[in-house]
């Protein structure tokens, strides 16, 4: 599972840190937080005391925080990878001096999406890492990174805020099941559209009538990969309680792929919904 955010930084005051690491769990926003507040560490400039930093008054400090540090690289997939040319970019930034910081800090955003040859050229990089260089990759779900490249990266793991950070946006935590990024994303579509799609979807599967499926749409892409991603919430919520077979959950996330590789959304839909009527809560088989 990897170490926690306060071992790390720990290491970063002491000035032990392991050059390349893997973030993961609990959110984006949260994750990326966390990569700011150790580029923090390890470029403030106060001297009198490493455990007072960082201080955020200094001035290495107040180009961090304003996003103005040309030591700090965020690197974020343009689309639905990131390829090799990036890393490539990166690469040549890399291993030039540093502009006016200790360390340079690297934050690969959504590092699951890496392409094979991007990973593979990454992988170069941590095999002779620059010096004063800190590569973090950042993803939600560590199984997705290449075993070469996660077996060279010490891992820290974020738990998952609880119910009580949430507040007023308590309803949306739950649709998530937990999840801060699709709890955001819930937020921004609206909770009350995503919870009506949710149960008349569940609603058509009890009474058995597929007519109701028609009243889904109209129904972006984005709009449909959001619902599928509620959806599985609560499907998973049915098979903790014996109510529905795995192999629909199954079905939800090939669906859900389906959708993001361009194929017709609303068709796929229908069809996973045929499917999930046929046997009810039995194996789809």
């Amino acid at each position: 599972m990897g170490i926690t955010f306060d071992l790390l930084a720990k290491a970063a005051r002491e000035e032990k840190l392991a050059h390349f690491l893997l973030f993961h769990g609990s959110g984006t926003i949260e994750r990326e937080k966390a990569v700011l507040e150790l580029a923090l560490m390890l470029n403030c400039l106060e001297e009198s005391d490493h455990k007072s930093k960082p201080c955020r008054e200094c001035m290495a400090c107040k180009k961090i925080l304003s996003g103005n540090h040309p030591d700090i690289y965020l690197v974020r997939p343009p689309k639905t990878s990131i390829g090799i040319e990036q890393i490539t970019q990166l690469q040549e930034k890399l291993y030039r001096k540093t502009y006016d910081g200790k360390y340079r800090v690297c934050l690969l955003d959504q590092a699951e999406k890496l392409t094979l040859p991007a990973a593979n050229a990454l992988l170069k990089i941590t095999e002779e890492p620059p010096a004063n260089t800190v590569i973090v990759l950042s993803t939600a779900n560590a199984e997705g990174i290449i075993t070469t490249l996660r077996s060279r990266a010490q891992e820290v793991f974020f738990s998952p805020p609880d119910e009580g950070t949430w507040a007023e946006e308590i309803e949306a935590f739950r649709l998530s099941g937990g999840d801060p990024d699709l709890a955001r994303k819930i937020q921004e579509a609206g909770i009350t559209p995503v919870k009506n799609r949710i149960s008349l979807y569940l609603e058509m599967i009890t009474q058995r009538d597929f007519l109701k499926m028609f009243n889904l749409f109209p129904m972006e892409r984005d709009e449909s990969v959001l619902f599928l991603q509620v959806l599985a919430v609560a499907i998973k919520e049915k098979i903790l309680r014996g109510e529905q077979s795995p192999e629909v959950l199954k079905e939800i996330i090939q669906t859900t792929e389906m959708i993001r590789r361009q194929v017709n959304h609303r068709l796929v839909l229908e069809v996973l919904a045929l499917k999930h009527l046929r046997l009810g809560g039995t194996d789809l088989g």
